[in-house]
């Protein structure tokens, strides 16, 4: 549910080129440390979840992520 909401975020605001899968890691996608923690700020924001540094990690994928949205009850934006 949240995959394609996590690729169109990193597609269009992190400028992650190509096609994203869930199994990459950010480490895969060349999202540094920095975007890592504006990701998680930008989700909390839009999604109004909390997210754990120890759980964004660079060897974090998009479907762990996603999961993890997904457990804590958010919703994709409209």
């Amino acid at each position: 549910m949240f995959v394609d909401y996590l690729a169109t975020i990193l597609g269009t605001v992190y400028k992650v080129p190509g096609d994203i899968a869930p199994t990459q890691s950010f480490e895969d996608l060349e999202v540094d440390s920095l975007s890592l923690a504006e990701l998680g700020a930008q989700l909390e924001d839009d999604l109004g979840v909390t997210i754990d540094e120890e759980i964004l990690t660079a060897a974090t994928t998009v479907a762990e992520l996603s999961k993890l949205l997904e457990a804590q009850g958010a919703v994709v934006p409209a």
